[in-house]
């Protein structure tokens, strides 16, 4: 693995964490190449793909044709926010869209009942409620 690839647009602008059930997932990770992990995780404790909360609807994303799309880490979100014009004016260039000001769910679980979220306006980092609605932006590796 080189890095990460953002996909062009967001694939929500408000979605849950969770598929209704607060339960742990144990999808904990937050280093760089660690969100595809906490995805596969997430959706094998949430249930099968679906695009009714944030790592299913990542998972499920086929931009550009590829199915290996995933929710990024904590840290792998960070990254994404640190590089947002560079994500920005790629995107822009490919039919796509700039990041939003909200907050972007990651693929990191906190505890039972929360998750953790980046607004992209300032960088802010927090754990939240699973059952609020964030930005869903999904990413793959190359």
């Amino acid at each position: 693995t080189h890095g990460l690839i953002a996909a062009v647009q967001d694939q929500s602008s408000g979605i849950r964490w969770y598929d209704g059930s607060y339960v742990t997932t144990e999808a904990t990770s937050t280093a760089l190449g660690t969100g595809a992990t906490n995805t596969t995780t997430i959706i094998s404790v949430q249930g099968a793909t679906g695009t009714s909360y944030a790592a299913g609807l990542a998972r499920a994303y086929t931009g550009g044709g590829y199915t290996d799309w995933f929710l990024p880490s904590k840290d792998e979100l960070n990254k994404m926010y640190l590089n947002r014009a560079t994500i920005n004016t790629t995107a822009a260039s490919n039919s796509g869209s700039d990041f939003g000001s909200s907050y972007y769910w990651s693929s990191t679980e906190n505890d039972n009942d929360n998750a953790w979220m980046q607004r992209f306006i300032d960088g802010f980092q927090t754990n939240f409620s699973k059952s609020a609605t964030k930005d869903v932006r999904a990413v793959r590796a190359f």
